[in-house]
């Protein structure tokens, strides 16, 4: 496998998975969702603070197509509430039958 071959395998390697970020309203977590959107993830922007995690989907549907905004999903979560995370989970696998990728963005 040449450099090249291996380099486009890792620029598809989140294309059409599910990820959900916590704490995604800030700015790791927004770096991060905005970094699996550009890579064609379908995107999880979740945070105890709702206006931010709608203001880090806003920002990243700004900077990118509007026609895409399907692939990106904000939900308010506080993570220490059981049922808020199997309600969460919920919506999303309802949504788009699964999560593939879980970052919990906590600092």
């Amino acid at each position: 496998m040449t450099t090249t071959e291996a380099s486009n395998k890792w620029s598809q390697v989140l294309l059409d998975k599910v990820v959900f970020i916590t704490g995604g309203g800030g700015g790791i977590g927004s770096a991060i969702a905005r970094t699996c959107f550009l890579q064609g993830a379908r995107v999880v922007v979740s945070d105890v603070n709702k206006s931010a995690a709608d203001k880090a989907v806003a920002d990243i549907l700004t900077d990118q197509n509007e026609e895409q905004s399907d692939r990106i999903l904000s939900l308010e979560l506080d993570t220490v509430d059981e049922q808020a995370i199997e309600q969460a989970v919920k919506q999303v696998v309802d949504k788009w039958g699964t999560i593939h990728v879980l970052a919990n963005v906590y600092v």
